[in-house]
């Protein structure tokens, strides 16, 4: 078994073993719905965005190094230099490696060799995600599929090895864009009447952009996010929720013509913040004018209370709306007598 499905699978027994610490879940009454919408009441709809973090790391090793300005640094085949130019360079090999031929070599360019001792940039990236997902829940696990489309931007890499002597090296462009598509799979591991704390992980793939970064050289892997939702119900329907979580992953870059390949790593942390929906398993009390705060009767049929919209509370107890009066808040308790 690889270490990823290795820590998927203790991932899952973790979400069994502390689920059993949840507060039991307040008991309703039976009640007669339509099976169909009992089923759909079951799947959820998630939608949130927020901010990320990502930490590109890579190391360079087995070739040799030019800085070249400020901003531009070239790889090349041979360690060192024999000559006044460099018969082939290549620069943007962060994502798309563009071969320069007769690359000239002066007194002011830095040549650093990398076959000892390896080059490691790094550089942190901001991220904007627009996340949408549908889980199934069964008891307190939950299954699920989703994607996301957000915005990356990036900046100046530097060297943490090499601080004093490499300047660092800025990519052809300063932001785009990144698709994901994953699988998810969660649990409760503590629930009260109107919150919860949700352990998950999605698993799945991400594309870039084409236009800033080239296929044809590049191999992704998977990513692995592992998260804790801090949820809030504001109806038993409709939930707000608060989602911290930490992602890896990364993939490699093929030099053309050559054999070298660049693993770059992309390590990132994310704070989701969205609302979460599913379908009421009753329907709605017909009766304009009802007043009923409570699931009750019409006809035979049991449907939920007009009193309450999808996004407020509706508890078994009657008067929720009002659980207490004016004369008994704020500054108005001091006048009372009781």
């Amino acid at each position: 078994m690889s270490k990823k499905g290795l820590f998927l699978l203790l991932f899952v027994v973790l979400i069994h073993v502390v689920g059993f610490a949840q507060t039991p879940r307040k008991k309703v009454s039976n009640t007669n719905y339509a099976p169909v919408r009992g089923f759909l009441n079951r799947f959820t709809l998630n939608v949130s965005t927020g901010y990320g973090r990502t930490f590109y790391r890579h190391d360079i090793e087995g070739v040799g190094l030019i800085q070249y300005g400020e901003d531009s640094v070239f790889i090349f085949d041979n360690t060192f230099v024999v000559g006044d130019s460099i018969s082939n360079a290549y620069t943007n090999w962060f994502n798309n490696p563009i071969a320069v031929q007769g690359l000239p070599v002066g007194s002011d360019n830095l040549q650093v060799g990398t076959d000892s001792i390896p080059v490691v940039y790094r550089m942190r990236g901001n991220q904007i995600p627009i996340d949408a997902s549908v889980h199934f829940s069964f008891d307190r696990y939950r299954f699920g599929i989703g994607g996301s489309f957000e915005l990356q931007t990036v900046g100046r890499f530097r060297s943490s090895s090499l601080p004093d002597t490499l300047a660092g090296f800025r990519p052809d462009f300063s932001s785009s864009f990144m698709s994901r598509y994953y699988l998810l799979v969660g649990g409760e591991v503590l629930r009260t009447l109107r919150h919860a704390i949700v352990v998950d992980a999605k698993v799945g793939r991400y594309v870039f952009s084409k236009k800033k970064f080239n296929p044809d050289v590049i191999k992704r892997g998977i990513f692995f996010n592992i998260g804790v939702a801090f949820e809030r119900s504001l109806s038993e329907y409709f939930k707000v929720f608060i989602r911290p979580s930490f992602e890896f992953k990364n993939y490699t870059v093929t030099i053309p013509e050559t054999s070298y390949s660049i693993n770059h790593s992309m390590p990132a942390f994310y704070v989701n913040v969205g609302v979460a929906m599913k379908l009421p398993r009753l329907k709605r009390c017909p009766i304009k004018n009802c007043a009923a705060q409570i699931d009750h009767q019409h006809n035979g049929n049991v449907v939920r209370s007009r009193m309450h919209k999808i996004w407020k509370w509706q508890d078994p107890d009657y008067g929720q709306n009002f659980p207490k009066l004016i004369m008994y808040k704020g500054f108005n308790k001091s006048k009372s007598k009781y």
